[in-house]
């Protein structure tokens, strides 16, 4: 058989490609859209085919094409377009050469009715098309309309066209943010950047990291090993990453917010939870957040393929953010802004476009301690370098096991997370509330006692956390760490009273189901020296409790 070869100037011109049936992979060997056979495709530059108006004829095998090939001026590019394709968050697993795979719907569904008229324009941009139809195959009503904008940008015209000088590439480049900046400002991001996927340089501190063992219990961290420094390995055909920041101090946080947090510390009964948590799941928000702005420029400047993600992979956030400019690596290891502290969340969007990337900002810690001298647990123990293991956030919520003794005292009164390094920051009195409703703060989940939440048991604890980040640990985790607070606080009772109060807390708990809670909450009751006669109350097993513990010459 034969196949009509149309190849139509992309300036403003249209066409139509009836496009039948599925790609097979005999078409390959032309157009090398196999990953790793890139390198032999800017070959193809060599042509001027945004100046041929013809068709010709190429003799191909009986198959099913489904394939558009679309070249800039002067660049070989190719788009292997899946018309069954499932999404454009899905293409990013999709292989073929540089991401140039770009996934495509029609407005009735696949193979039926016409595909918007805009759809391959956006493709081609302003460069060349090559269209394949078979010859009395009638018009499948798929029109290909090359348009300017984003079209230009993604078959790298914009960089490399001939008739474009550097500087008005770098003004095209800066409009075509702004306009993304635009748009995640409206759904409540802070800021926007891009940046490459040439993460080598960090790979030799992140398996530094791991080899000593500072991710704890956390194997997720080494099960991926250097993917979480490869986005191109683990979203094949990613060329750019876009990063988001989103301020999250609740709308109505007041400018002494520091101080206020200290004293917190300063009430042994209180609850503290960190700040991040008391509103609603980061991950939800920022999460569904991305995809609009995903959505939207899918919609604006064309199709592409991405994944949105949040905390939610093996990524490396923080570097991500510090290469595109979000802010400087503190020592604390957190992400700092001038403009912003460091109390915002981050997310990306892996991207099979070519960015330009956004340029970082340089580092203003100077000699400052502060985050350092501050981490009441001390697992801050080089600049930047933080041991999981001592981190009182780690210990809260990502350690499932029996928190160690010589640790417990330094939780204080803190059951999910640690803001302490943060408070201390000064560059946090530039932190900026968040401008959506989401986080602001729970009933329940500040100015709360420890007694109250103790008593939650698991279907209360189920019901009041539903949609925030807290619920992830389960009760038997919150129960713990509670515990633990209690403990301290009774180490820290004013009186007598007090201390019978509190004790009596932690002796609903005594019969716990869970080894573990029972374990933390028999710590806790000895706590504090009370006399023999003032334990009668809480019953024996409380009272032999503290008994052992005063004869095993626990330090209370």
């Amino acid at each position: 058989m034969h196949a009509a070869l149309g190849v139509v100037n992309g300036f403003d011109m249209d066409s139509y490609i009836g496009l039948w049936g599925k790609a097979g992979s005999f078409f390959r060997p032309f157009c090398q859209l196999q990953s790793g056979a890139g390198e032999n495709v800017p070959k193809t530059g060599i042509f001027p085919l945004q100046r041929i108006v013809k068709t010709v004829k190429v003799k191909m095998p009986d198959g099913q094409l489904r394939q558009v090939v679309g070249l800039d001026h002067g660049v070989g590019r190719a788009f292997d377009a899946p018309w069954h394709a499932q999404g454009l968050q899905q293409m990013a697993h999709q292989r073929g050469f540089a991401r140039a795979q770009v996934a495509v719907q029609g407005d009735k569904g696949l193979g039926q009715g016409r595909v918007g008229h805009h759809l391959v324009g956006q493709l081609l941009g302003k460069g060349g098309g090559i269209g394949f139809t078979r010859p009395g195959q009638r018009d499948t009503g798929v029109r290909l309309r090359a348009l300017g904008g984003i079209g230009h940008f993604y078959n790298r015209a914009l960089m490399h066209a001939k008739n474009h000088s550097q500087e008005n590439q770098a003004q095209a480049s800066q409009a075509w943010l702004a306009r993304i900046t635009a748009w995640a400002k409206e759904l409540g991001f802070s800021q926007i950047g891009v940046a490459g996927v040439d993460l080598s340089s960090s790979e030799p501190g992140l398996l530094r990291w791991l080899e000593q063992g500072f991710h704890g219990q956390m194997h997720y961290m080494a099960a991926h090993g250097l993917k979480r420094a490869r986005p191109a390995e683990l979203v094949p055909g990613t060329v750019s990453v876009i990063t988001a920041r989103m301020n999250y101090l609740p709308a109505d946080t007041p400018a002494d917010w520091q101080e206020r947090e200290w004293q917190r510390l300063r009430h042994p009964q209180e609850a503290i939870i960190s700040v991040y948590a008391r509103g609603r799941d980061y991950h939800k928000v920022l999460r569904a957040r991305l995809q609009k702005l995903a959505e939207r420029m899918a919609q604006e400047l064309g199709p592409f393929g991405y994944r949105a993600f949040t905390d939610s992979a093996p990524v490396l956030e923080a570097e991500l953010a510090r290469r595109s400019g979000q802010g400087w690596r503190g020592k604390h290891s957190l992400v700092l802004n001038r403009e912003a502290g460091s109390t915002f969340f981050l997310g990306e969007i892996y991207v099979d476009l070519p960015l330009p990337p956004t340029e970082p900002v340089s580092v203003h810690c100077g000699s400052c301690t502060a985050c350092l001298d501050a981490c009441p647990t001390g697992a801050i123990v080089a600049p930047g370098q933080v041991d999981a293991r001592r981190c009182i956030s780690y210990l809260t919520i990502e350690y499932g096991g029996s928190i160690p003794e010589d640790l417990r005292p330094t939780m204080a009164n803190r059951i999910y997370g640690c803001d302490d390094c943060q408070l201390a920051c000064p560059w946090n009195k530039f932190a900026q509330p968040s401008v959506l409703a989401d986080f602001a703060v729970r009933p329940g989940l500040q100015d709360v006692g420890l007694a109250e939440l103790f008593a939650w048991d698991e279907a209360s604890f189920l019901r009041r956390t539903e949609g925030s980040p807290i619920r992830r640990i389960g009760h038997e985790k919150w129960v713990r760490n509670i515990a633990v607070a209690l403990g301290n606080a009774l180490r820290q009772a004013p009186d007598a009273a007090t201390a019978q109060a509190i004790a009596a807390t932690l002796a609903t708990r005594l019969d716990d189901p869970s080894a573990l809670v029972r374990e933390h909450v028999q710590w806790a009751l000895a706590q504090h020296p009370l006399p023999a006669a003032s334990t009668a109350f809480l019953g024996p097993v409380a009272a032999a409790t503290i008994a052992d513990y005063d004869q095993s010459g626990n330090d209370r």
